[in-house]
């Protein structure tokens, strides 16, 4: 069995023939186009630049990360507690020996 090769710049039917070059009309031809709008057919023009995928992305990246990290951090509370009992020996021994066991919980600052 022969295997045939594909170029995919041959057209699938006959050239010289009006319904060879009909049938080739149609199957490249996207007839939905000509009812979208053209701001549609612009943003679809805008895909084939492909040299600015990457810049747009990385400032796209950076305009979120400026905004949504300070949105973030005034949405979700960032002050934790912990009881005195669960902190590392070291830090447990220095506070107990400063203020007693008047102190049960401790108050910290998540951070980032």
């Amino acid at each position: 069995m022969a295997v045939s090769t594909f170029d995919i710049d041959a057209p699938r039917w006959d050239q010289s023939t009006f319904m060879g070059r009909l049938k080739h009309f149609f199957n490249i031809t996207d007839c939905t186009t000509a009812l979208l709008p053209d701001s549609r057919l612009d943003e679809a023009k805008l895909l084939r630049i492909t040299y600015l995928h990457g810049p747009i992305q990385v400032m796209m990246v950076g305009v979120f990360l400026v905004f949504m990290v300070p949105a973030a951090c005034s949405l979700f509370p960032q002050r934790c507690s912990m009881a005195v009992s669960k902190l590392e020996p070291e830090l447990r021994d220095s506070i107990m020996s400063r203020y007693g066991e008047s102190v049960q919980h401790v108050y910290f600052n998540k951070g980032l």
